[in-house]
């Protein structure tokens, strides 16, 4: 399981949602990356779902619907599929990849 974001190669910044450019360097060089899991630092209860932040290593701070009994803290494996779990993972919708606008 794992969610894909962007790696800048220029600085190192790995962002979601996909970007045109990265928003710390300006390059244009942005490649897909895995990530696995992250920790999860805010949880927010809106009756039976679960909204999380959930911090990746470096970076980003993805938000996500948590499947699972988790808590602050945890580490979580992240996916783009939705669907029945059996362990908890937090749920990244996929971004889509950003078009130019044609004038």
């Amino acid at each position: 399981m794992s969610v894909t974001v962007q790696n800048c190669r220029t600085c190192g910044g790995q962002w979601f949602p996909a970007r045109l450019l990265c928003p710390r360097c300006g390059g244009a060089d942005l490649a897909p990356t895995s990530i696995e899991r992250g920790r999860v630092e805010q949880l927010t209860h809106l009756g039976d779902v679960v909204i999380a932040s959930v911090a990746c290593d470096p970076e980003p701070l993805l938000v996500a619907r948590l499947h699972g009994a988790v808590e602050v803290g945890d580490v979580v494996e992240l996916t783009d599929r939705p669907g029945p779990r059996d362990r908890p993972v937090a749920f990244v919708p996929p971004s889509g990849t950003p078009r130019e606008e044609s004038s």
